[in-house]
């Protein structure tokens, strides 16, 4: 799951967009069911936010082990000021 989400992340970091997608692609196609925090990750990172909070409520959904720690995950950074983060960090009494 790492390196798919990995490469889906170094892709879209170089411009290669086709690459990232194919990369992204297949992380849902094989961990839709346990890795939705990280397929939100890559969402995050390219910008897509609504993708993004799809994945996040999913992983919310699932209990994902790795959402108690998406305010301290840089990928992140860039949803701070959507209402849709301060209402996901407080759905999971989290600090915001």
């Amino acid at each position: 799951m790492g390196k798919l989400a990995g490469q889906a992340l170094a892709y879209h970091a170089l411009g290669h967009e086709q690459n990232s997608d194919a990369a992204l692609a297949g992380l849902i196609a094989e961990y839709s069911n346990q890795g939705a925090y990280q397929i939100a990750q890559v969402y995050a990172y390219r910008g897509q936010s609504q993708e993004c909070f799809t994945w996040l409520e999913r992983a919310y959904k699932q209990r994902d082990p790795g959402l108690p720690e998406i305010n301290r995950d840089p990928l992140f950074r860039n949803l701070h000021d959507d209402p849709r983060y301060a209402e996901l960090l407080q759905k999971m009494h989290l600090p915001i």
